[in-house]
């Protein structure tokens, strides 16, 4: 019998500019940055996102109170064990800035992969088909086809062979006939780039503010309020799973809960409407 009664993968797709801080950092050079995962790339720890998903799903569902502290645990209650658990959200795709070469109709942004990207997505497709024992085949098999050409840069869709991202990074390019357009959106194509440099044009794509905060009697910086934060762009793709056990709750969670959840105030500025994602199930795209 597996260990899980029900998977529910699922992308989340920013709708704002999005920030989910690690905490301050005298170390960095941006002073709140974005998570970041053990490769350095953005990611999303499953503590703040349960957290967040948690807190939204009590405001909207008020009368489903019992079956949400049973399923995501009891604050009052640490020692229970909760019936669900959601994983690190993977980063899937990122936008990054392009400049086409000898292309007549250009684009102004792609979104921006690697193959250690899709690797991660893959062995947790792998895990959680074994775990709760689902099937996710046909996401799999196009994850395998993309990876078959590793060591090239690759465009799916596209015939484009060469062009510039984010100002500074030349890529040529091999065009793959895959299409992902259920998963990414407005007919954007996808980049699959050698890890070396994918790192680098997915570190140039986020976004740094300098923010801070005035002392509006004296109409001055007030002492130590300048500081700079770390986003990653409107249009960025996360990819995650909450799994579930047996039980009635769990089973009402999945069906009539977290399936209904489509928007969620995920990073911080809640006040001022930073950190709108949108979910979409996999089950649903794919």
């Amino acid at each position: 019998m597996p260990y899980y009664a029900f998977s529910e993968p699922f992308f989340i797709h920013a709708v704002t500019h999005l920030h989910v801080g690690s905490g301050s950092s005298v170390e960095e050079e941006i002073d709140l940055p974005f998570q970041r995962d053990e490769l350095g790339y953005p990611t999303i720890y499953a503590s703040s996102l349960k957290g967040a998903i948690k807190s939204f799903l009590l405001k909207e569902f008020p009368d489903k109170r019992d079956v949400i502290y049973k399923v995501l645990g009891e604050d009052e209650n640490p020692e229970e064990a909760s019936l669900g658990t959601f994983l690190d959200a993977i980063l899937f795709a990122i936008p990054s800035r392009i400049i086409e070469i000898d292309n007549p109709k250009p684009h102004v942004w792609v979104y921006v992969t690697t193959y250690e990207l899709l690797k991660k997505v893959k062995s947790y497709l792998e895990s959680i088909s074994q775990l709760s024992n689902a099937s996710f085949n046909n996401l799999l098999n196009t994850i395998d086809s993309i990876l078959s050409k590793e060591g090239k840069n690759i465009m799916l869709d596209s015939s484009l062979k060469a062009a510039i991202l984010n100002e500074d990074f030349y890529v040529e390019l091999e065009a793959f006939n895959v299409s992902i357009s259920n998963i990414t959106i407005d007919d954007v194509p996808l980049l699959v780039l050698e890890d070396f440099i994918g790192r680098e044009v997915i570190n140039r794509s986020l976004i740094r503010v300098r923010r801070i905060r005035i002392d509006r009697d004296k109409k001055v910086v007030e002492s130590g309020g300048l500081w700079s934060e770390e986003y990653v762009p409107m249009k960025t793709i996360f990819f995650s799973s909450f799994l579930g056990k047996e039980s009635k709750e769990s089973a009402i969670f999945a069906s009539c809960i977290l399936r209904n959840l489509r928007y969620v105030i995920l990073g911080g500025k809640e006040t001022i409407g930073k950190g709108i994602v949108e979910l979409r199930w996999v089950k649903d795209v794919i």
